[in-house]
């Protein structure tokens, strides 16, 4: 199938495929990437961006491989969303220079649409390629073997999620009829023995409905718990949990990716806010700008070493406020141990350090236990 695609970068290339004339040193194409269509804005050499054309996937792709003919090298980028890295890695088996960009706003003014950003992509492509490497966040992109680890582990999560949603729609019709809150678990068959004998029966009736799922979810997750601890294969430190590290690894895919402990705190959102101004530096709370599943988790984690790794030194500086009536300062120094624990796993990970020179004791590994419901 021909596709005619009336635009300047269409007509700058056909002219470059004369024999009589060189082939473009360097094309680039800003794509702003949709389901049903693809925004397409390009641009040859240092020339200007040409009109942005509007292209289905299929068409998207043998408009590139085209591309490839007109010019030495051929860039492309778009930005991370819901579509996942599929367009990424076709594009790559074309041998384009593809990117992935993290997403954030590319408003001009008060005007956005997908024509625009798809111009402002390709801008930001050129100055990128160009040594500017502040004009574009390039994301990294997992192998096809990570993503499938990183979603089987992110479904467990999703799984709770939806089990505490339908858990809190039974508490909830209770608590509007009068009745004290239950619990959680009361769907599990010694607790709803118990509260069945309290309510009407409309309101059982209802809370029946709830219960099959419910029980479902309870055998999905622990199945799904299980998988993910039989998955580890190595002694870890006390308390520090074999899902939370295996969830963790998914998660990063890589730590050797990380080239010093700052860029593995900013990963992680333990980056504080700052005005600075001359002689002037004032830092606040921190930027939460990064993985909120991994700042979660390692918040979770911090929690369990006041009992498991009482001489671990983070853990020593912070006991006071850890242990502290305050709730704000004990919020403030699990934020500060988390970033100091997340710093030397990514050292135990990249074999920088060992535990033992950490300050850790170890667990030798252990058979999983069985999960109870």
């Amino acid at each position: 199938m021909n596709y005619t695609l009336n635009s300047t970068l269409a007509e700058g290339a056909s002219k470059n495929n004369d024999p009589t004339r060189a082939k473009a040193k360097e094309i680039f194409l800003g794509i702003d990437a949709h389901l049903k269509s693809n925004q397409v804005a390009g641009k040859i050499d240092n020339s200007a961006i040409g009109p942005v054309q509007n292209l289905s996937f299929e068409e998207l792709l043998l408009f590139a491989h085209k591309q490839l003919s007109l010019a030495e090298k051929v860039y492309a980028v778009y930005e991370a969303g819901p579509l996942g890295y599929v367009l990424y890695r076709r594009l790559r088996e074309l041998g384009i220079e593809a990117y992935v960009s993290a997403p954030e706003c590319l408003e001009q003014g008060r005007r956005k649409f997908n024509k625009l950003d798809a111009r402002k992509l390709c801008s930001r492509l050129y100055s990128y390629s160009q040594g500017d490497g502040q004009m574009m966040r390039v994301v990294r992109v997992p192998s096809g073997q990570e993503e499938q680890l990183r979603a089987h582990s992110r479904q467990y999560d999703q799984l709770v999620a939806q089990r505490k949603g339908i858990s809190a729609q039974g508490r909830s019709l209770t608590l509007s009829q009068g009745f004290s809150s239950m619990a959680d678990g009361w769907w599990r068959p010694k607790a709803y023995q118990q509260w069945s004998k309290l309510l009407p029966e409309w309101i059982q009736s209802q809370l029946e409905v709830l219960r099959p799922s419910l029980q479902l979810l309870d055998q999905q997750i622990a199945q799904r718990k299980k998988e993910l601890i039989q998955s580890n294969d190595q002694a870890l430190p006390k308390g520090f949990g074999a899902q939370t590290m295996v969830q963790m690894d998914r998660e990063i895919g890589d730590w050797n990716r990380f080239s010093n402990r700052r860029k593995v705190a900013c990963f992680f959102g333990f980056v504080p806010r700052e005005y600075s101004t001359g002689s002037t530096q004032r830092l606040g709370s921190i930027t939460k700008v990064g993985s909120a599943r991994l700042r979660a988790k390692s918040i979770e984690l911090v929690w369990r070493l006041p009992r498991f790794q009482p001489n671990y030194g983070p853990i020593l500086q912070w006991s006071q406020s850890l242990c502290s009536a305050n709730k704000v300062l004990k919020k403030k120094a699990a934020v500060a141990v988390a970033r100091r624990v997340v710093i030397d796993i990514w050292r135990m990970r990249t074999g920088r350090k060992s535990p033992q020179e950490l300050g850790l004791v170890l667990n030798p590994k252990a058979q999983p236990k069985k999960i109870a419901l």
